[in-house]
């Protein structure tokens, strides 16, 4: 999974995983500085200068989950003709581009040391006063090969991938559960 990270003049620092406004903060809302890490890097090599000022920004594991499908699948099937399986796979071993069955554990750690600021997607615009979010900018309209919906992902992926999925997912979001209760532990 990539996370991106935003600095901005004015001190702003924003953590955003891949499908989390990253496309919107490119765009819209002019960084002085852009970093890409890739998570499975991040345990060996964190990122330095994440404060208690710094904002971490998630959404909803089952939507974040099914929109990242989406997009990894259709961009196979747009542009590079991969076997689908193949994607389902790297994201069930962890190794997918735009999600992570391990994403809120290794945000959880830098929670853990500094309680960073966890903010919901939906409320990302919040930050940025007089810049407005249109989604319709960013439903991959585009694409010509596939117009696979959410619901049309969930159904080629099949019930047995899903629920491996799933289940992934519902053991990574006992970490988010931790950041909203404030259970710090030992590191």
């Amino acid at each position: 999974m990539v996370l991106k990270r935003f600095t901005y003049k004015n001190g702003l620092d924003i953590i955003a995983p891949l499908k989390c406004g990253t496309r919107w903060l490119e765009e819209k809302t002019n960084p002085i500085k852009m970093q890409e890490f890739n998570n499975v890097n991040l345990m060996q090599n964190p990122m330095t200068g994440v404060t208690n000022k710094t904002y971490w920004i998630y959404r909803d594991g089952k939507d974040h989950l099914v929109s990242a499908l989406r997009t990894e699948i259709r961009d196979a099937i747009e542009f590079r003709k991969e076997n689908t399986n193949s994607i389902i796979d790297e994201f069930i071993n962890g190794i997918g581009t735009h999600w992570s069955p391990e994403l809120y554990k290794c945000m959880y750690s830098y929670w853990n040391r500094v309680e960073l600021n966890p903010i919901h997607l939906n409320d990302l615009s919040n930050l940025f006063i007089g810049i407005e979010y249109d989604s319709k900018n960013y439903d991959m309209h585009h694409y010509d090969k596939t117009k696979h919906t959410k619901e049309d992902i969930v159904k080629l992926v099949g019930s047995i991938k899903m629920n491996e999925l799933y289940k992934l997912l519902e053991k990574d979001t006992t970490m988010l559960d931790k950041i909203f209760n404030k259970e710090n532990t030992l590191i």
